[in-house]
């Protein structure tokens, strides 16, 4: 039974520090597994875009380095600095245009990327503020085109031999003047050729009688 009992008790030992050796491996791998431990999201909240950068369980940096993290909205840089065990923000920005967030991690024990704790993160967000299609009225104008017929010339023939009408005038005789009554006026004065008349008659009186007279002698 001594004999039995010394190589149990070995083999005993043997297998509790093979144990203990592959819990403390499977504790030491969730711990590295669990650490550098980067969350960025973006999203809307209303009309305002927000983006939120957690990065914890970093290892402080030794010798001199750290970590570090640079976050930028397209060209525009809101965060360059370095941080310890674990950097944490929010930034608030417009959301009437899209954005494109870039978020730059280096971890001091991961230079060459292998872990993964060194990374790089984008993200895109729509705009969250729609604005309506604006309204282009468009004036629609008449134009009334009034056409005038075009008037033919007239043509004009000119006879070479023409004759001017004749007219005739009649001239009808005024009206006696009524007897007894006062001659009409014509505008022009009759005494001078009543005078005229009266001495022509007095002359042809006077020589009647001056042939009588002789014939009797």
């Amino acid at each position: 039974m001594a004999l039995n009992s010394t190589p149990r008790r070995r083999f005993g030992v043997a297998l509790g520090v093979v144990l203990t050796g592959v819990t403390a491996g499977l504790i030491g791998f969730a711990g590295v597994a669990s650490a550098h431990t980067p969350q960025v999201s973006a999203e809307c909240k209303g009309e305002t875009t927000v983006l939120k950068v957690d990065l914890t369980q970093y290892v402080v940096g030794k010798n001199g380095k750290t970590n570090h993290v640079k976050i930028s909205d397209g060209t525009t840089v809101l965060e360059d600095k370095d941080f310890q065990q674990q950097y944490k923000n929010t930034f608030k920005v417009s959301g009437e245009v899209a954005h494109d967030f870039t978020v730059n991690i280096k971890a001091w024990d991961d230079p060459d990327r292998k872990h993964g704790w060194t990374t790089d993160r984008t993200l895109h967000v729509e705009a969250c503020v729609v604005k309506p299609p604006t309204e282009t009225k468009t004036t629609e104008t008449t134009t009334t085109t009034t056409t005038t017929p075009e008037v033919p010339p007239t043509t004009v023939t000119t006879s070479s031999t023409s004759s001017a009408p004749v007219v005739a005038t009649t001239t009808s005789p005024a009206p006696p003047a009524a007897q007894g009554g006062p001659l009409a006026e014509t505008g022009a004065s009759i005494a001078l050729p009543l005078g005229i008349a009266g001495v022509l008659l007095a002359g042809g009186v006077g020589a009647l009688f001056v042939v009588r007279r002789r014939s009797k002698a």
